[in-house]
């Protein structure tokens, strides 16, 4: 069941196909086909937007050259657009934006237009009977269910997701819940399992898109990870481990979310270039140009520019004792310069093959107390666990969690629960 995506969750699916084709990953998972029988799944039919809104902006077009195309005035169009600037700018409208005509007069010239937004927000223009034009935004009811889903390790991650019949975008969440218990680049095993139980958003019996995962687990070459959503009294406090513990750590375990280490940490190493032995210092992922590099935690940033054979290199300070330097990078993330704060997991630039560089590929350097270390060899302590004063609460909400999630991982299934309304 595939779900239209976010803009977002889109892009991150994106870079999940080109990795995959483009360079192999190494990663092999995959899902048992879902069972046929399973009729609440298929109850859910995604609304055909195309067909509900047949209209959008044409490519090097306006919105007012598409609405006289459709039998509006120069008039009606600037009424419009001055009716609707409270809610929404349809000056500053994207091409992606779908909209339907609402109503015809006798001599079929519109009498209203509807603007999709959103599976959940929408904007109604209607003329009225002295001819101004009036807008109400709308903005649907959603009801939310829990959806459960599980697959086991065969083939890739992305057909996993497919096979489960699940949006591929879930992966990723799911991937961000265990990233710091699982490189999902180099540590994933064929026959791995997973399952998880997920809130979905529904509009008027048509999916809508997706809230937070509500519990999941990751059976990793025999190693049980499970995650629970702790929220109370309205307040969300993340992932944690059944005893209560924070699944988050000090740093994330890779600086990509996905991509191929092409070359680990050695003290003696044949460079490709320069045809000798020398050190490799860090771990290279191989990745396509552009591929988003996130800081594995927070810190400021000590150097930001070129660094010789190193290209274009970032470092980041994250306290008294570690660093981290990123290299070869096409280019910089959003507001990074020296000085600046970032947050773990935060974009701080995108792969490339600046400087001495055989081809699109980042080359991660970890330093404590100024010396090199092998990344992939430290561990670090966990983030703050459950409030004390709140674990009693949280242990009592574990096995209801628990339960959420599907029974077995020996094929992938689905399943729906009781909806809420919100």
């Amino acid at each position: 069941m595939i779900q239209k995506l976010s803009n977002k969750r889109l892009h991150l699916v994106v870079l999940i196909i080109v990795s995959a084709i483009g360079f192999g990953l190494g990663i092999y998972f995959g899902v048992a086909p879902s069972p046929k029988e399973d009729v609440s799944m298929q109850d859910l039919v995604p609304i055909d937007v195309e067909v509900e809104f047949p209209f959008q902006v044409k490519k090097n077009s306006t919105l007012f050259d598409t609405l006289l195309q459709l039998g509006f005035t120069g008039q009606d169009v600037h009424q419009l657009v001055q009716a609707s600037k409270p809610h929404q700018n349809l000056n500053r409208i994207l091409p992606t934006t779908r909209f339907a005509l609402v109503d015809q007069n006798q001599d079929g010239k519109p009498e209203g237009l509807k603007f999709r937004f959103s599976a959940i927000d929408y904007l109604e223009l209607t003329r009225t009977s002295t001819g101004a034009w009036v807008a109400t935004p709308i903005q649907e009811k959603v009801e939310t269910r829990m959806i459960t889903f599980q697959g086991s390790v065969k083939s890739s991650l992305w057909e996993s997701a497919l096979e489960a019949q699940m949006d591929p975008a879930l992966i990723v969440e799911l991937t961000e819940i265990f990233a710091w218990q699982v490189d999902f680049n180099r540590e994933v095993r064929q026959n791995d399992t997973w399952r998880l139980s997920v809130e979905q958003q529904v509009v008027k019996g048509h999916p809508a898109g997706w809230g937070r995962i509500l519990a999941a687990e990751y059976m990793n070459d025999g190693r049980q990870y499970v995650g629970i959503l702790f929220r109370h009294n309205g307040k969300d406090y993340g992932y944690f481990a059944p005893d209560g513990s924070s699944l988050r750590r000090m740093f994330l375990k890779s600086p990509m979310r996905f991509g191929r280490v092409s070359s680990r940490f050695s003290r003696n190493r044949f460079h490709p270039i320069l045809k000798v032995g020398r050190p490799h210092l860090g771990v290279d992922y191989a990745a396509p140009v552009g591929t988003p590099i996130r800081t594995v935690g927070d810190g400021v940033v000590s150097f930001a520019g070129w660094s010789g054979g190193g290209g274009r290199v970032l470092k980041i300070r994250h306290n008294t004792t570690y660093e981290t330097a990123y290299k070869h990078m096409s280019g910089f993330g959003p507001g990074i310069r020296v000085g600046a704060r970032v947050s773990q997991g935060q974009i701080v630039g995108y792969v490339g093959s600046s400087g001495l560089s055989t081809g699109p590929h980042l080359h991660f350097e970890f330093y404590r107390n100024g010396s090199f270390v092998d990344p992939m060899s430290q561990k670090f302590p966990s983030s703050d666990p459950v409030p004390k004063e709140l674990l009693p609460v949280f242990t009592g909400h574990v096995p209801v969690a628990v339960q959420t999630l599907p029974v077995g991982n020996s094929e992938a299934t689905t399943g729906e629960r009781e909806p809420s309304k919100n």
